[in-house]
């Protein structure tokens, strides 16, 4: 009977033994040592998925917003195409460098990474800037990083030079410019009047990243003609507010 019990029990080990492991232990690789992971494909062109320790993980880039290509809600926007096909050629099937931002927390609501993503080249190439400062992107004011004044930078020298989406589409295509605006007065738009004794403006084109705040590029668009003029384009939306997406 005990030697019956040995047999079936040294069977079943055997059997065991042919199953394949479906959870083997995780190897930690020369690249993960060096926290590089591999960039393994691309959802638009500010949203990408990277394989980090065996496991894939959706990560969205910060700082920066492109327009929308995936959302379901909305229609495809002038320059999404281009700016995926962008962000394919920067970093699709290569090793990047993930860092953080501690200002802006390790995930968003949709459980993504937030990441800055620079490339292992000699020049350490910081994918986020590069989106903007070549046009295929804009400065994410919505969510402010610690970078955002060299975002704005960026985005500035794009528009001045018409690169990417500043040549080729309507400066209301800024997805960040209809997420939240904040409104600053009741007044309607209709009866906002610039101010008579208001300093005059002489010196040159002026952006949203000049401004600190809503308030005070409103007041500057008020200055210089409101809605009937907007020389310095601060009213993307034409809705008689400018700059919305400052604080």
């Amino acid at each position: 009977m005990i030697k019956a019990l040995v047999v079936i029990l040294a069977f079943l080990a055997f059997l065991i033994s042919l199953t394949p492991t479906s959870h083997a232990a995780y190897k930690e690789t020369e690249m993960d040592k060096k926290k590089l992971f591999k960039i393994v494909s691309i959802t638009d062109g500010d949203t990408i998925t990277a394989s980090i320790r065996r496991k894939n993980e959706s990560l969205r880039l910060l700082g920066i917003d492109t327009p929308e290509s995936v959302d379901p809600r909305k229609p495809v926007q002038c320059f999404a195409k281009e700016a995926t096909n962008k962000m394919k050629a920067f970093v699709l099937g290569k090793f990047v460098k993930l860092v953080d931002d501690p200002t802006q927390g390790n995930r968003d609501k949709y459980s993504r990474l937030l990441r800055y993503v620079y490339l292992p080249d000699s020049k350490a190439t910081f994918v986020n800037g590069e989106m903007v400062k070549q046009g295929y992107a804009f400065s994410y004011r919505q969510y402010p990083t610690k970078m955002l004044e060299k975002f704005n930078a960026f985005e500035k020298y794009a528009r001045e030079h018409n690169l990417g989406l500043w040549g080729s589409c309507p400066i209301n295509v800024n997805p960040s410019a209809t997420l939240k605006p904040v409104r600053t007065t009741n007044l309607p738009v209709q009866n906002q009047r610039p101010s008579q004794s208001g300093p005059t403006y002489t010196g040159g084109d002026k952006d949203c990243s000049d401004f600190a705040t809503h308030a005070e590029a409103q007041t500057f668009f008020i200055s210089q003609g409101g809605p009937a003029s907007d020389p310095h384009r601060l009213d993307a939306d034409h809705d008689g507010l400018a700059c919305e997406t400052l604080p």
